[in-house]
């Protein structure tokens, strides 16, 4: 009777976690996908040009040529599941940013698994929900761009690298140690030398592996790599048959000055604002018991959850360009190592906890008068971004107010030792991530080209540019690189002169002010216009 129940009570607990995972996801799921398409816009220059050039790709005949005029600075594989969205669903703001969306979606549960095989389910758990709230990841996850792609290839070649060193089956150890060779080079066609950051850092750990494996294993893991690059060289047989040495060339000087240069001490001033905003309150949470607080238990695999994201962070300072994104494949590192430490630590110092809490409550305080003082003073300017939607701005910011007030309860009503961060970190995430979400779905934030779109859709505005060429003369950069993707038959005209008679302009106000018997004014966006040349 007693093996009976406990088999009977091993299942029900094995129900009850599925259960859970599956609540867990359908959560996620539902916040990635609550998307209103009509509040949404690109933003320049990243997201329209990486549009406008998977467009090309999406319409060329061969997707391993370069179909710009130009030789390319990137590996082509950098616009490919943007383009095969392109093709499968339509041209939309929503194809353009889906390859992101699910990479972003699948990334959160594979680096669950890696956590799983370095730790436990409650840090696993803690690790999914922890980066899934990250206002960096949020970001990037509604972002058309390849580093979320990137990410995901950076974190296979890690969990199929650590699902060969687990099984005990030599095929399934053949075929695991293949794929994770096979990513390694994914993720270089996919971001270029972006890539030799991540996996420079983990080189220690695969070295200390591969050289207590056979060698059979060793040879699987090259073939891998070599198949991985297929793509790769044949991009690069194309470049140079296109243009010559030129063609491989732009490849390397593009690298070499986004890591060899000056370095900008602004941006290293700028750095640790970033980090606290964008991995807000994990980055903090996680310095504050970096500080006053050790870990009880080792960790398995120290080279790969210590050394690797150490290691690839001193790369990236050394870089001359910095730019958040480049420290997205780190955010799994730190959301594990947080999840690892927040569950099993003791103190340093005998007022360790009480720091904590008093700093915690006054982040907390801080937070709450910065969004109230942003209501009172910027109001106007939350009507304009809200596109006609007051009340659930208004809501999403009064659930980040409540979360921040009930947060600071949270820290001194937790009378069991260390939880008050657990249940503090539970307090901020729930909120922080279904706001977040709604305010990236709903257009609120990373929509700041609303006025380009609206005027785009303007139904005078819509029925010339269907049916004629618009010229572009003088008009802001972003702009530009936007109205190249939303008017493919748009074109750059150098001067006013190289526009006839009753064609169309768009162009900057002052050129239209100087030259208003020339043209007639059709409709007015940010700072531009459409116009029809009248005269000469």
């Amino acid at each position: 009777m007693n093996n009976k129940q406990t088999t009977i009570n091993y299942f029900q607990l094995k129900k009850t976690n599925l259960i859970i995972l599956l609540f867990i996801i359908l959560f996620l799921a539902l916040f990635y996908f609550i998307i209103d398409l009509s509040s949404l816009s690109l933003v320049a220059h990243d997201e329209g040009l990486y549009a406008r050039r998977s467009r090309l790709i999406e319409e060329s005949i061969n997707w391993f040529s370069s179909p710009f005029s130009t030789p390319h600075h990137k590996t082509l594989g950098s616009y490919w599941l943007i383009a095969l969205s392109i093709r499968l669903f339509g041209n939309s703001e929503l194809s353009l940013r889906l390859p992101s969306i699910l990479s972003s979606f699948v990334c959160l549960f594979i680096s669950y698994f890696i956590a799983l095989k370095v730790s436990n389910k409650s840090t696993a758990l803690i690790s999914l929900l922890s980066l899934s709230s990250m206002p960096l990841w949020i970001q990037y996850s509604r972002y058309a761009s390849p580093d979320l792609p990137f990410v995901l290839c950076v974190l296979l070649v890690i969990f199929f690298f650590l699902q060969f060193l687990d099984s005990k089956d030599q095929i399934h150890k053949f075929l695991y140690i293949f794929s994770s060779g096979l990513f390694v080079s994914t993720a270089f066609f996919i971001r270029s030398y972006m890539a030799f950051v991540p996996l420079i850092g983990l080189t220690p750990f695969f070295f200390y592996q591969l050289l207590r494996s056979n060698y059979k294993f060793k040879l699987t893991f090259s073939i891998g790599i070599i198949v991985g690059f297929i793509p790769t060289f044949l991009n690069l047989f194309y470049s140079y048959k296109d243009y010559g040495l030129v063609g491989i060339t732009a490849l390397f000087h593009f690298a070499k000055k986004q890591a060899i240069g000056v370095i900008d001490v602004g941006n290293l001033l700028i750095i640790p604002l970033n980090y606290f905003y964008l991995t807000f309150p994990i980055g903090l949470l996680f310095l504050l018991l970096l500080v006053f607080t050790s870990s009880n238990n080792s960790i398995k695999f120290p080279l790969l959850i210590y050394i690797y994201p150490i290691l690839s962070l001193l790369i990236l300072l050394c870089m001359s360009t910095s730019y958040p994104h480049y420290y997205l494949f780190l955010l799994p590192s730190l959301s594990l190592v947080f999840a690892y430490k927040i569950q099993c630590f003791s103190t340093r110092f005998s007022s360790s906890n009480l720091i904590i809490k008093y700093f915690l409550t006054t982040i907390m305080v801080l937070m709450i008068c910065m969004v109230f003082a942003f209501i009172l003073f910027f109001n106007q300017q939350l009507m304009v971004y809200s596109h006609g939607r007051v009340f659930l701005l208004y809501v999403l910011l009064i659930i980040i107010i409540l979360s921040y007030v009930f947060s600071i309860r949270v820290l001194f009503n937790s009378k069991s030792g260390n939880t008050y961060l657990i249940r503090f970190f539970y307090n901020i995430f729930i909120p922080q991530y279904i706001s977040l979400s709604l305010l990236f779905n709903f257009g609120f934030l990373g929509s700041p080209n609303y006025k380009t779109k609206l005027f785009l859709n303007d139904v005078d505005v819509s029925s010339i540019i269907k049916s004629n060429t618009i010229h572009l003369f003088n008009v802001d950069s972003k702009i530009q690189t936007l109205l190249l993707y939303y008017l493919p038959s748009s074109k750059i005209v150098k001067s006013s002169f190289d526009v006839n008679r009753n064609d169309y302009i768009i162009t900057s106000e002052d050129i239209y002010f100087k030259n208003y018997q020339v043209y007639k004014s059709i409709k007015k966006f940010d700072n531009h216009m459409l116009l029809m040349k009248i005269s000469k």
